[in-house]
């Protein structure tokens, strides 16, 4: 990345645009960070530069400007612009035909179809500071995201705000949606997370897991009986999609370790507001709309609620967040990239512990 200027130590940039979008760039030593802000303030980059990996997903979906298909999708816009990379969800996750207080949520709700406003906070070869925010159109809310970058440190910091402008409660959904992808991502891949049970949604025909709530890390395949570690990532040969959450959580991390490649990416967050991670796994089983067996990835996805089916579910069994009139939520996430073959702990503000 060109920038007149420094060239070394912390560094950021609101110069560039990609096919007509603002983009943003945050950089270190260790990390380069890019933030599609047009859509979503949406992390579309995060290369550990050590081995020259970006983690995350690329869909075979093209990253462009929004546009108009042959016909509007049911469930709104989300898959039309799905080029991969790091979402923010809100104020719905999965979709339902339910609209909650009059409006039509849609497929993930729409904070990442909508345009943000950036601001630099800081600039120095010590720290670089992002500030972007937008508010809602369909729902009373405002979002607010500050990232950063320290000088040495292989970890984005996100300080988040969330405010209900509403006179009364409101609901929602809220959750961060990395999905990751090859060259990261194997068969060698192994998930550490600290929880106690499994939840297996029914999601597709080509389910590899029992429904319903099982154990963890040991899940029923469903196609053997077996007990099988979910932990571990299987190859694109299985040919099987799923979307589990996982629960009972002692302390909000994960990481995700590619153990032939030797280093890993994980996330931290605050486990009370945050209390599940899902994963979203598609071993090549996904052979419909929109992927039709063309993609092997995984998303792993801390969040307020769960299932995936909308809103209006959510409150039906008791996980939604409400939001009372005029309530700010504050939180840090932080998101990581480390070496070796797995970690002890990540801490609130991305330190790795062995």
């Amino acid at each position: 990345m060109y920038s007149h200027g420094r060239k070394t130590g912390c560094r950021i940039s609101l110069d560039y645009t990609y096919r007509g979008m603002r983009v943003a760039f945050l950089e270190n030593e260790l990390l380069r960070v890019g933030v599609l802000l047009d859509k979503g303030a949406d992390v579309f980059e995060f290369t550990y530069k050590p081995h020259d990996v970006d983690v995350l997903w690329q869909s075979p979906i093209p990253l462009r400007r929004p546009f108009v298909a042959t016909s509007a999708l049911p469930e709104g816009a989300f898959h039309d612009y799905f080029y991969g990379g790091w979402q923010e969800v809100l104020p719905s996750a999965g979709w339902s035909s339910v609209p909650y207080r009059g409006a039509s949520q849609g497929l993930h709700g729409e904070a990442s179809l909508l345009p943000f406003d950036a601001r630099l906070l800081e600039d120095s070869p010590e720290r670089v500071s992002l500030l972007t925010s937008v508010r809602l159109y369909r729902s009373p809310l405002i979002l607010e995201r500050t990232m950063t970058l320290e000088g040495g440190r292989a970890a984005l910091l996100l300080d988040e705000r969330l405010t209900n402008e509403s006179v009364e409660p409101f609901a929602v959904m809220w959750g961060h949606h990395p999905a990751l992808g090859e060259p990261f991502l194997d068969d060698s891949c192994v998930l550490q997370t600290p929880a106690t049970s499994t939840r297996v949604l029914d999601f597709h025909a080509n389910g590899l897991w029992e429904r319903g709530e099982q154990g963890y890390p040991h899940v029923r395949n469903r196609r053997t009986g077996a007990l099988e570690d979910v932990r571990l990532v299987l190859p694109r040969e299985t040919r099987s999609v799923d979307v589990l959450s996982f629960w009972g959580l002692t302390d909000g991390w994960y990481a995700l370790t590619n153990r032939r490649r030797g280093f890993g990416f994980g996330m931290s967050w605050d486990p009370k507001l945050f209390p599940c991670l899902w994963m979203w796994q598609v071993y090549g089983g996904h052979i419909d709309y929109p992927w039709y067996g063309r993609t092997y990835n995984v998303a792993l996805e801390p969040f307020t609620s769960w299932p995936p089916t909308g809103t209006a579910a959510a409150i039906e069994n008791g996980t939604a967040l409400v939001l009372a009139p005029g309530q700010t939520i504050e939180t840090r996430l932080a998101a990581v990239a480390y070496d070796g073959d797995g970690v002890g702990r990540i801490t609130a503000d991305g330190v790795v512990e062995s």
